[in-house]
Parts: structure tokens; C-alpha cells; sequence
């Protein structure tokens, strides 16, 4: 009894010990719960323990790979029939990305496969170390190393991990050891069953006053500093930035570090953005730098070059904007009409509409009139005016952005009259919706390959300003709406002080931002605000009459938002309804559905899935029959006594008849024939040693009488089973 329980108790420690693997893998690749992998390596302990052959364990984890692995990424769940299908296409493309050394293109559900098996295998050693050479140490030492290097070069901590695999760790080292010492041929046996609930009652004991030692008494301080950053840049895994404003955007996506460090403060009236450039070209990973500009000299005082609004109606005002540390560049707010500095001379580039000094500048004012967003006058806006140069700038997209983003951007502003409306859907799809989630800290790299639009709407939906601007901006150009990229500074802490009519805003690296800008005709470039948490700072004059938000009539040109394209369309938009650019767009699933009748249907993957779980439960039901048929067989191609006669011993020990170490094995043949009341066995043991001692093992071969018994015990034991 003793034995048993020290083995069920060795079992749970090491489905412990393993488990330390899984709470770090489960966490840093995001999976929902780590109780299905748990559950794998309890079942994979399990079979190991019980000492199962490996014609059963293979098949049994080969089955508990795709079950687990289906549960987490398959994405009709795992009782779809198409994930057996995806599974083998997934672990074929994963080991060709390996063999190629593409490990950016190596996908998350690929190296979960990858990690079971690995589970898998240390199972088994965990088991063998444990059972058959009562050591653990190596085992030990691997989970220690493998959680101090994710605890040093990931976001996972590993302190609380690796106090509970010492602890784990000793526990496995104290019961592997009692078992090696109450073995039979040890001298100590006899004092260890005397005193072994003492014994073990003082082991941990032991280990809980080291453990409450060492998290109660104090720690003395490093003396070297830490060199992990050091070895963290030299192997190039340090690759979180750090927020702010920055020139180069050709690869967004990417963690974010927070910078509480502040820029320049701006004392105004009121919050503005604060821009600084905007960025026409989408590549697919990023924004492209402007290989060169249409640059402009400027003096103090002169008309400000860059006019974002067609007509300003709101109060002329200023603003006061002073930097921590001379800069090179000057954001300025919508509605700038002067900028006066002690610096006289200023340069524009007016591609990408970035202003600054000849060299640098840390003090200046800006004239403005803040512009007032008219949004009945949007909803009426006429885009057939705008040139199709303008127009084909301002909606360039990818050739190869995935299909599915349009469709996206035609579902969610399927129900809207106006393009004001389109694009006021697609904000509102963006920041309230719920679906997506606001993060510096969690935004993923776009891997290599994948559109970094699509990779955030459809596959991560976590990110930051950059994310969502980019988004809205790409999915407005699928609907031929000209939108562009803007960035600069959201307004900034706020603090306004006694007798001052002004509020000094303070803008840090943190409030660096991107977002969208929309042209419409007679009102100029509107900025909107799409980014989740965040809030538009500027005005929006709302439509004064009952009649504004409502669709246009068939007369009316602007009744057919989504063609702003070219003027040729402008015939076409007189049905009062959706523009007729949006209907083959409807159409393109009807393509894919009648493609989709030539694929093999779901339930089919059931019948082979079926057959084989059928298979296993019968070999596993009639897995003596079957080892009692394959031994009959043997015994008839290759009749060798000796050999026979141990698969014999191993046959009665899945009936339960089990042979004990202190047994001899004329004791034992004895005690399975007084249990079967017969004889044979005594008599195929008295054979067995006669050739032995005689050394013709190998070379006696049994004739018909010998084989006769053999089958005739063997039917015997069929019917006596345990």
C-alpha cells in the first residue's frame, strides 16, 4: 500500500513540476487557458506510469496533439470536421517553414504543436528518471534554467515558478530517495518503515522553515549591475520602442514603451491637435517617407503655406508654444494662419506638410482662426468636383491587401446615406464598438508577410493610435473616399491658472498620436478620431435643420457617397440608393459559394476520425486477446522456448497475475497454477530452467507437445483472467 501511494504521490508532484512549463507558454502566446495542456500532461504522465507499450502511447498522443491543438485554434471548434484537414496542412507548412529557417512565418498554432510533442518527450524522461533510475535531479535543473531564462528575456515573471519548483523539486528528490532506500537489498529498509512518518513528516517541516527564511529575511542588494540589457541589445531581442514623435513609419506595430518626458508646452484657449506632417503611400507595413518635397521659405508673419480648411468661420486666437529643448520641427494646430519667432526664417515642405526653422527653434507663437466643422455641409458635400488625380492619391491602396478589409469596410457603412455618414460609421466601428481594445503594451509586430491592417482587424485587435488611424484610413480608400494619414500631438495635460484666460497644456512623448484625415469638398481636410479612449478636440457644428441626415434625393448628386471616384459615375448615381460601385463588390460571394460546392464537406473528416477512435477503444478493450493472438502467432513462425516463456510472464501480467521481485520463478509458477488450478505453467517453468542450465536457450526449439501446452495455458488463462 505504502508503494502505491508513494507512486501516486510521485505522479502529482511531477504533473506539477511539468506544469511550470505551461503557465509561461500559455501566457506569452496569449492562449485562453492552460488547463487543456495540463490536462495533456496529466493523460501523458499518466500512460508513462502505468507503463503502457508504445504501440499504445503513440497513438494516444498523436490523438491528444490534434484534440488540444484544435481546441485552441481551430475556428469552428474542435468538432469541425475541416481541423483534422488543417491540422496536417498546418504541421506540413510549419516543419517546411523550419527546414527554410523562416521562423517569422512559422504560425502561433504551429508552435503549439511543436510544444506538445515537446511536452511529450519530457514526460517521458520525467517518468524514466523517476521510475526506473529514482533520480529527478537532471529534470530539476532543466525546469529551473528554462524558467530563469524566460524570466530574464520575456515579460513573464518566473520568481514565484521557480520557488515552487525547489519545492517541487525537494519533495520529488525526498520520495525518489525513500523508494531507492526501502528497496529490498538495502540495509536501512528495516529503519526507514519504523520511522518513515517521522521521517517524512521532518523533511517537510525542514523545507517549510526554508522557504519562509527566505522570503521573510532581508536581501542584500546586487553588487554588479544587471547585465541583461547589455546581452538583450547585442542579440537584438530588445526591440520595444519607446513612444514619441518619429520621422520613419515605413514598419508600424510593435510594443510600445511609455515616456512621461515632456516635448514643448503650448498656452492656449483651448486643446488642438497638435500636427506636425501627414503621409499619403500605404505599403502594406507602414507609411512611406517622401523621397523628396516641394520645400517653401517662409518669413515671421507671412501667411502660413499649409491651409488644411477652405473656410474658417471661428475666433481668431493664438497660442504660445515653448519646447523643453530647441527643435526642429514646429507643430502647429488646425486653423494656423501666422507664426511669429524670434527665428525670422521658416521652411515648409508641403508634401508631407511639415513646418520648421532653418535650424532649430524653442519659442513661438501661432495665429489661428479654429475651424468649425459643419457637418450638415459634409453630408452635402459634392466629390464629383474633385480631379481624378486627386481622388486616385488619396484612395491608393495595396495590390495585395487582403479582399476581406474591403468587405469589412462595405459592412460596416452599409446601412449610411452620405460619406460623412460612411466615415463617421467607420469611426464610430473603430473606438465604440467594443471589439477592439487600446494598448501600448500588448500591440503585436506584424509578421512577415501579412498587411498590418488586416493583421489588426482581423487577427490581434489590439493596439494604439497608429492601428486605428491606419485602419480607418485604408478602409475609407476602399471605398474610393480620399483619406490620409496625419500626426503630431494630442492637446496635453491641461492647467489653467488664476486671472489667466489661457490654459498651459504640457505635451510629453506619451501624448505623441496619428490620425485620419477625410477631404470634403468646400470644407477642406477634417480630422477624425478613431483610436479607442481617446476624444476629437476639435469643433463640429451639428446640422441645424430635420432633414439634414436624411438620404438624398434621386435628383441629387451626392445620393451615391461610395463613387466619388471620377465624374463619369455621377449618370449612374440617380437610383437614390447605394452607389453601383458597391454591387460587385455584393456579388463577389456568390463566386466563392459556388466554388465552395466542389470542396469536400465537413462531415466526411468524421467518418475516418470515427473509424479510428473506434479502433482504438476495441484495441484497447481487447488488448490481451490481441497480445494473446500475436503471441500464438509467434509462437508458430518462430517457436523459441525461452523467448515464448517471457512473453508468457508479461501476458500474466496484464491478467493481473504479477510476479514479485522476491520471487523465484518456480514460486511463482506455483502460485499461478494454484490460482488457475492447473499445472502447466509449473511445467513450462521446470522447461524454461532445464534449458537454462543447460545453456540451450537459443538453440533448442520446441516441438508440437511443447507448443500444444503453451496454447492450451494460454486458452487458460483467457478464461481465468483477473
Amino acid at each position: 500500500m505504502k508503494r502505491y501511494l508513494t507512486l501516486v504521490m510521485l505522479f502529482i508532484l511531477s504533473v506539477l513540476l511539468i506544469s511550470e512549463w505551461i503557465y509561461p507558454f500559455a501566457e506569452l502566446t496569449e492562449l485562453s487557458t492552460a488547463n487543456w495542456i495540463i490536462l495533456f500532461i496529466t493523460l501523458s504522465l499518466g500512460s508513462f506510469f502505468l507503463r503502457l507499450k508504445y504501440y499504445w502511447t503513440i497513438p494516444l498522443h498523436i490523438v491528444m496533439i490534434i484534440f488540444v491543438s484544435g481546441i485552441y485554434y481551430a475556428k469552428g471548434g474542435i468538432l469541425a470536421g475541416n481541423w483534422f484537414g488543417s491540422f496536417f496542412q498546418i504541421t506540413f507548412n510549419g516543419f517546411r517553414d523550419m527546414v527554410q529557417f523562416r521562423s517569422s512565418d512559422i504560425s502561433m498554432d504551429f508552435i503549439l504543436i511543436v510544444f506538445l510533442i515537446a511536452l511529450w518527450l519530457l514526460s517521458y524522461i520525467t517518468t524514466y528518471s523517476i521510475l526506473r533510475k529514482q533520480r529527478v535531479m537532471s529534470v530539476i535543473v532543466l525546469t529551473v534554467a528554462y524558467l530563469a531564462v524566460i524570466n530574464t528575456f520575456t515579460d513573464y515573471n518566473s520568481n514565484w515558478a521557480i520557488v515552487r519548483t525547489v519545492l517541487e523539486g525537494f519533495l520529488l528528490l525526498h520520495l525518489a530517495l525513500a523508494s531507492r532506500i526501502a528497496a529490498p537489498n538495502r540495509i536501512s529498509a528495516d529503519s526507514l518503515k519504523r520511522n518513515g512518518l517521522f521521517y517524512h513528516i521532518f523533511v517537510i517541516l525542514l523545507l517549510a522553515v526554508f522557504v519562509f527564511s527566505s522570503l521573510m529575511l532581508p536581501k542584500k542588494a546586487p553588487i554588479f549591475p544587471d547585465p541583461i540589457p547589455t546581452i538583450k541589445n547585442a542579440l537584438g531581442i530588445n526591440t520595444t520602442r519607446t513612444v514619441g514623435y518619429s520621422e520613419d513609419d515605413t514598419t508600424l506595430g510593435g510594443a510600445l514603451k511609455k515616456d512621461n518626458a515632456t516635448v514643448f508646452t503650448a498656452r492656449a484657449e483651448k486643446g488642438h491637435y497638435w500636427r506636425v506632417e501627414s503621409k499619403t503611400v500605404y505599403t502594406g507595413t507602414g507609411w512611406a517617407n517622401a523621397n523628396s518635397g516641394d520645400v517653401i521659405s517662409f518669413s515671421s508673419g507671412d501667411k502660413f503655406p499649409i491651409q488644411l480648411t477652405e473656410q474658417t468661420t471661428g475666433a481668431t486666437n493664438t497660442a504660445e508654444i515653448s519646447f523643453a529643448s530647441s527643435s526642429d520641427y514646429m507643430p502647429y494646430p488646425y486653423g494656423t494662419q501666422t507664426v511669429n519667432g524670434a527665428v525670422d526664417s521658416f521652411s515648409a515642405n508641403l508634401t508631407i506638410e511639415r513646418v520648421g526653422p532653418v535650424d532649430t527653434i524653442k519659442n513661438y507663437t501661432v495665429q489661428l482662426k479654429t475651424p468649425v466643422y459643419n457637418i450638415e455641409k459634409m453630408q452635402n458635400a459634392d466629390f464629383s468636383t474633385l480631379s481624378n488625380a486627386f481622388v486616385s492619391q488619396y484612395t491608393q491602396t495595396p495590390k495585395d491587401l487582403p479582399d476581406r478589409v474591403t468587405k469589412l469596410a462595405n459592412k460596416v457603412t452599409k446601412d449610411a446615406d452620405s460619406i460623412y455618414d460612411k466615415t463617421k460609421a467607420i469611426e464610430r466601428y473603430l473606438s465604440a464598438s467594443g471589439t477592439f481594445t487600446y494598448s501600448t503594451e500588448d500591440a503585436k509586430e506584424t509578421p512577415r508577410g501579412a498587411d498590418y491592417v488586416d493583421q489588426f482587424l482581423f487577427e490581434t485587435q489590439i493596439g494604439y493610435c497608429d492601428n486605428f488611424s491606419t485602419s480607418m484610413v485604408v478602409m475609407l480608400r476602399t471605398l474610393g473616399i480620399p483619406a490620409r494619414w496625419a500626426k503630431g500631438y494630442t492637446p496635453g495635460e491641461g492647467e489653467k491658472k488664476e486671472n489667466d484666460a489661457k490654459t498651459t497644456y504640457t505635451i510629453t512623448n506619451n501624448n505623441a498620436h496619428s490620425w485620419p484625415e477625410v477631404f470634403f469638398p468646400g470644407t477642406g481636410w477634417v480630422p477624425f478620431e478613431p483610436t479607442a479612449t481617446f476624444s476629437n478636440p476639435e469643433n463640429f457644428q451639428e446640422p441645424t435643420t430635420e432633414t439634414a441626415n436624411k438620404p438624398e434625393t434621386p435628383n441629387d448628386s451626392t445620393s451615391t457617397p461610395e463613387t466619388p471616384n471620377t465624374p463619369e459615375n455621377k449618370p449612374e448615381q440617380n437610383n437614390g440608393s447605394s452607389s453601383t460601385g458597391e454591387t460587385p463588390k455584393k456579388e463577389e460571394p456568390k463566386t466563392e459559394t459556388a466554388a465552395s460546392n466542389f470542396e469536400i464537406p465537413s462531415w466526411v473528416w468524421w467518418i475516418p476520425a470515427g473509424l479510428v477512435v473506434a479502433l482504438l477503444a476495441l484495441a484497447i478493450i481487447f488488448r490481451r486477446r490481441i497480445r494473446s493472438y500475436l503471441l500464438l502467432r509467434s509462437l508458430r513462425n518462430s517457436p523459441e522456448f525461452g523467448r515464448t516463456y517471457h512473453r508468457l510472464i508479461k501476458l500474466l501480467a496484464s491478467y493481473g497475475y504479477v510476479r514479485e521481485s522476491s520471487e523465484t520463478l518456480r514460486h511463482f509458477g506455483t502460485r499461478v497454477d494454484a490460482e488457475l488450478t492447473t499445472t502447466e505453467f509449473s511445467r513450462l517453468t521446470k522447461m524454461y530452467e532445464a534449458q537454462v542450465y543447460s545453456n540451450g536457450l537459443d538453440k533448442n526449439v520446441m516441438g508440437s507437445d511443447e507448443i500444444a501446452l503453451i496454447e492450451k495455458f494460454i486458452e487458460l488463462i483467457n478464461k481465468n483472467k483477473k
